[in-house]
């Protein structure tokens, strides 16, 4: 009885640890209204807290394609704070529009294996884009 218990114990605790962990990957953001550029976006934990996912801009390119060569905001986060809610819904995060320096209340949504749903609203008006997975 007592290494069934044992057993079941560890099952819940592994399985925690599994399922806690933050969304991961590379993807690529849809181009600027203003600017006509997009961005490589990397998910992971974030810094300040493990438990919570956060996107750092990785690159950014111009309209034309090419990347930004010592791009300011490179490193920075782009999406942070996101707490995972179910399997595929986070919420609870904040997004930043480096074309504009504003910042939204933001959730996310997987829709595929390569594909998210991002969106920043400020009290009831919401944009929404899909990224597309590169890593």
């Amino acid at each position: 009885m007592m290494k069934i218990l044992t057993t079941i114990v560890a099952f819940f605790m592994i399985s925690t640890n599994v399922f806690a962990e933050p969304f991961s990957g590379t993807y690529k953001t849809m181009p600027s209204k203003k600017t006509g550029g997009w961005a490589y976006v990397k998910f992971g934990a974030c810094k300040e807290n493990k438990n919570l996912t956060c996107g750092t801009l990785m690159k950014a390119f111009y309209k034309d394609g090419k990347a930004i060569k010592n791009y300011e905001h490179k490193g920075k986060y782009v999406v942070w704070d996101m707490k995972k809610e179910g399997d595929k819904n986070f919420s609870g995060g904040k997004i930043k529009d480096y074309s504009d320096g504003k910042v939204y209340n933001s959730k996310m949504e997987i829709l595929s294996k390569s594909k998210i749903g991002v969106s920043g609203c400020v009290l009831f008006i919401c944009q929404a884009q899909e990224w597309n997975k590169v890593k």
